[in-house]
């Protein structure tokens, strides 16, 4: 009967130490998880900040583009540009980058969210020459202007050609035709 009573304890001694092991390693596995948990709770704000920031400042660099049509005598050319004055253009399917100042830049994208909704621009059809004609489009953050080379009594058109033209002419490349052959 001891020897009975003796084994039991032995036993119940075993099944103690066993579940205070298994306690310790669940605290353990726990203390890992809370370890982890406020790791990730910590860090989520570290991530979702500079994300915030950059979709906050994607936009202030998104391109405006200019879309000229070309005539019989002209090619038709596109411009990249973004607010910082950085350009890239195709003209005649020729590829080129450049700069434009600053100032050009910046007066050319507060004429265009002057002007937006781009869609909205009132258009009034013009007469064109058939060997000199082109149309002129602005493109910004998928909104399309009307053809603003038309005149307009509309500042917000009359602007936006303005600003075109500039752009082109500060990037200084040649829409003529047979000037390519150089």
């Amino acid at each position: 009967m001891l020897n009975q009573v003796v084994t039991k304890l032995v036993l119940l001694q075993d099944f103690l130490d066993n579940s205070r092991n298994q306690c310790e390693v669940k605290v353990k596995v726990f203390n890992i998880y809370k370890i982890s948990i406020v790791s990730v709770l910590l860090a989520t704000p570290l991530c979702v900040f500079p994300l915030r920031i950059l979709a906050q400042t994607s936009n202030a660099e998104q391109p405006a583009v200019i879309l000229n049509s070309g005539s019989t005598n002209t090619c038709n050319y596109r411009i990249r540009v973004l607010p910082s004055g950085k350009a890239t253009y195709t003209v005649c399917n020729r590829k080129g980058a450049g700069e434009i100042k600053v100032n050009t830049a910046t007066k050319f994208f507060n004429d265009i969210s002057a002007a937006k909704p781009l869609s909205k621009l009132p258009y009034k059809p013009c007469g064109k020459s058939v060997s000199f004609g082109t149309s002129t489009q602005v493109r910004y953050q998928g909104q399309k202007s009307p053809d603003v080379s038309c005149p307009s009594n509309d500042l917000r058109v009359t602007n936006l050609y303005d600003d075109a033209k500039n752009v082109q002419q500060e990037l200084n490349f040649s829409t003529a035709k047979n000037q390519l052959s150089n």
